[in-house]
């Protein structure tokens, strides 16, 4: 399994493949619930994973991100964040929820605390998110 580069922006919302890093389950309720540490992703996993649903229904990756390579990027950052925190209402002294990757995750560094609030709303499914009111 290849290592993650070090310092590299890291997309929270990737896919599950080997050498990518799990960095949460979707819980019941279709949200997000963060690992307090991030766990390397190698094929036993990724085969495991794929039986059944798809695992981007039930878990949160992150891998590098791939800026203009990736379909969400505006062309000067990442478009997934910014639609997200146009329909999530955001609390100004809402607690940071624990994050192993927000030193390197993009959406922080292109929004904010603000990204941290709206992050816990993003099922990676090919586009769809968490069943949140304001995103129906």
């Amino acid at each position: 399994m290849a290592a993650l580069p070090r310092g590299a922006p890291l997309c929270p919302s990737s896919t599950c493949a080997e050498g990518h890093l799990l960095i949460g389950v979707v819980g019941s309720g279709g949200l997000i619930q963060l690992l307090p540490d991030a766990l390397p992703v190698d094929a036993g996993f990724v085969d495991t994973a794929h039986k059944g649903r798809a695992p981007e229904k039930r878990f949160r990756f992150a891998s590098p991100c791939q800026a203009a390579g990736c379909a969400q990027w505006t062309g000067q950052r990442c478009g997934v964040i910014d639609s997200v925190l146009a329909v999530v209402p955001l609390q100004a002294e809402a607690e940071l929820p624990g994050c192993s990757i927000r030193g390197r995750c993009r959406w922080f560094a292109q929004s904010g605390a603000g990204a941290c609030q709206g992050c816990a709303y993003v099922v990676t499914d090919l586009g769809t998110t968490a069943a949140h009111p304001a995103l129906i």
